[in-house]
């Protein structure tokens, strides 16, 4: 498991708080902030083996093909048919047929964010400002 460095301020109170547990827990101050966020978070789906490798294979890619991938779009289509059923859910239910079709594109939208997410990622690592993406995205 690779570690990240994180440079955080918190209010004194909550850093004390903080400190007495890591006391009693007898461990360090940062391992007493990794224990509390860990334990925020809610317990994470592991990514299909051909997701977990489509987003490794991210690094490989150019910075303009990062750019590119990082701008990716569900089509029009797709959009459209997802909330259509999103709306007969909400009015009267769906069919198994139309359950088991709005899963496949929930599963599609969320690959295109992930995609587009960790291209981000590897834009800012880089040293690029990706501060447009959200602004393009905040557009559409």
């Amino acid at each position: 498991m690779s570690l990240q460095q994180v440079t955080i301020s918190l209010p004194e109170k909550i850093y004390r708080q903080i400190q007495q547990n890591s006391q009693q827990m007898q461990r360090s101050v940062a391992d007493e902030v990794t224990a509390v966020v860990t334990a925020s978070l809610p317990e994470q789906a592991q990514l299909s083996p051909d997701l977990e490798n489509e987003l490794s294979q991210l690094a490989l890619f150019t910075d303009d093909e990062l750019w590119q991938a990082a701008r990716i779009t569900a089509p029009d289509e797709k959009t459209a048919r997802m909330q259509e059923l999103v709306d007969k859910q909400q009015l009267e239910g769906l069919t198994e047929a139309e359950k088991a079709e709005a899963e496949l594109l929930s599963h599609f939208f969320n690959r295109v964010m992930l995609v587009r997410a960790k291209a981000a990622a590897l834009l800012q690592e880089r040293g690029y400002n990706v501060d447009s993406l959200a602004d393009e995205q905040s557009r559409s």
